[in-house]
């Protein structure tokens, strides 16, 4: 039985986007009859699993994120140089020579290339998780890349590691995001207090700044008042317009009850909740600084467009008067799933 070591500070389903990802491939790695060990400091994972697993569970400990990542790779080290494995897959910046590193957080080089911030770049904590990234993108076997986007900004910033970069698109999961859930979309509508004849625009995401809520935030009063936003994953200050959700547990109901999602990032490796809406039959309008936006069709699933205000609400505007059809826009994703995702991670491991 192979041993696959896995490497993420944090793992589970209740912890965020990226912590869900790695918990969703342990899971599928096991089912698939592989041996794994965890090292982790947080883990949220229900305790069946845990048991099946060798979890190296590491004390979280210092003050600042950077003395944290650091203690934590320090510590990963001394584990790594005792324990036996047959592969690391490394989720995470982790300056080791990893079967495979998977790309699931943004890239640090090209982040401060998009705030084009020449000071961020003296900043010791940026010049630390620059070093890391690229010692890890570096020792690494082979890379892997979510979306083809990805792949491409690598070329520009990291060319000598292209020849070893591959894609596996991510997967969903369509059990849970599906169109027929749209058929109770006024039920849900009504359990977060919605009117059925108002226009909903959901936005999903914890960090705000990078995935760009302050540019529809500015949008929005531009717009007919009858076009509401739903904001799910931060706490804010509700408005007659606008209504901040904070966390929500069952996301299926929020993309089903929405005409539209929106998510004008910066930057995102590839937005879990751009394809979940997609899977869910939801048009979206995303940036091309947005992974998952190679599965965008113009006007048939939604929009790509460029990241300031006019565009984005000319793009709105379109989407309001657009005969979408939630099962085709499933379609287009339908063959995004975890399994699929993760075949391709253990062929590129058993190469």
């Amino acid at each position: 039985m192979k041993k696959i070591l896995i490497i993420r500070p944090k793992v589970g389903f209740e912890l965020g986007g990226a912590e869900r990802h790695v918990a969703e491939v342990a899971i599928r790695l096991l089912q698939r009859g592989f041996q794994i060990s965890l090292i982790a400091h947080e883990v949220s994972l229900s305790k069946e699993i845990v048991d099946q697993i060798d979890l190296y569970r590491l004390p979280l400990r210092g003050f600042g994120s950077i003395p944290k990542q650091l203690l934590f790779i320090f510590q990963a080290k001394r584990i790594l140089q005792e324990i036996h494995y047959d592969y690391i897959i490394s989720f995470y910046r982790f300056p080791w020579k990893s079967n495979l590193f998977i790309l699931c957080d943004p890239l640090v080089s090209y982040t401060l290339h998009q705030r084009g911030s020449f000071l961020s770049l003296m900043r010791p904590r940026y010049r630390i998780m620059l070093k890391l990234e690229k010692v890890a993108l570096t020792e690494a076997k082979k890379v892997i890349a979510l979306f083809s986007p990805t792949r491409n900004i690598l070329a520009n910033f990291y060319p000598q590691i292209l020849s070893k970069t591959y894609v596996c698109h991510r997967g969903i999961d369509i059990q849970k995001f599906h169109p027929h859930l749209r058929q109770n979309r006024n039920i849900y509508r009504k359990i977060f207090n919605l009117s059925p004849k108002d226009y909903i625009i959901l936005f999903v995401g914890y960090d705000t700044k990078r995935k760009g809520l302050n540019l529809l935030l500015k949008t929005l009063p531009h717009l007919p008042s009858h076009i509401k936003l739903l904001v799910a994953g931060k706490d804010g200050t509700s408005s007659e317009r606008v209504k901040f959700l904070g966390k929500v547990k069952e996301m299926e109901k929020l993309y089903a009850l929405a005409d539209l999602f929106v998510l004008p990032t910066l930057y995102d490796p590839g937005a879990q909740s751009t394809l979940e809406a997609l899977a869910s039959g939801t048009p979206v309008i995303t940036t091309p600084f947005d992974g998952t936006s190679e599965f965008v069709i113009e006007g048939l699933n939604g929009f790509v467009v460029e990241r300031e205000e006019k565009a984005l609400k000319e793009a709105i505007l379109r989407a309001l008067d657009t005969p979408f059809d939630p099962y085709i826009i499933a379609s287009t994703v339908a063959h995004l799933t975890w399994d699929n995702y993760v075949d391709c991670l253990i062929n590129h491991l058993e190469e």
